[in-house]
Formats: C-alpha cells, structure tokens, sequence
C-alpha cells in the first residue's frame, strides 16, 4: 500500500497529472487520501496492540515523507501558475508601465 501511495504522489511531482483528465485526477486525490487513512488506522491500532514496528514499514514510512516534501514545491508552483492564469482571465494584471493591466487601457501618451 506505502508503494502504492509513493506512485501516486510521484505521478504529480512528475507534473503527469497535468495531461489527464480532471476528473481522473480528483479520483487520484481521493485515492491518495483513502490509502493515507488506512495507513493511520493500520499504524494506531499497531500502538494499540503495543506491537513493534518492522524495518521496512519505517523505511517506507521515510520514502513517502521525502516523496511528500518533494512534491509540495511543484504542486505550490502550480498553484501559483493557476491563480495568475485566472486572474489574468479577470482582467486582473500586473501594470507593465506603458497599459494599464491587461485590459491594455493605454495610461499616458508621450
């Protein structure tokens, strides 16, 4: 399951998901979040049971703790990206100067 849920952050740090559909992806997401609850369950009733833990768990437990934080500065990218992509559909710019956002209403003559 750990390697499962390993693919699945892979997949959008690779920047994959950007070509699929967005419902497939959401699907991912969601999938993402059932394997994530499962492992907590799995890992609270472990410490229920006062059970030690087993190597490899750990060593999984660290290569998805990497692959989460390597995915984190491409997600928030993206975000940045999409944000700028809807304000600019607003009308919302930057002021170049010259024309006034991207309306392009020119602001002085010279």
């Amino acid at each position: 399951m750990m390697h499962r849920l390993l693919r699945l952050f892979r997949l959008e740090r690779d920047g994959r998901l950007e070509r699929w559909p967005i419902g497939v992806v959401f699907a991912l997401i969601t999938r993402r979040r059932q394997y994530i609850e499962e492992l907590m369950s799995l890992d609270a009733e472990r410490r229920r049971r006062g059970a030690a833990t087993d190597g490899s768990l750990d060593d999984a437990a660290r290569a998805l703790a990497r692959e989460i934080g390597d995915t984190l500065q491409p997600a928030e990218t993206r975000a940045e990206r999409l944000r700028s992509d809807v304000k600019a559909l607003r009308g919302e710019g930057t002021n170049s100067g010259v024309k006034g956002f991207s309306s392009g209403r020119v602001l002085g003559r010279g």
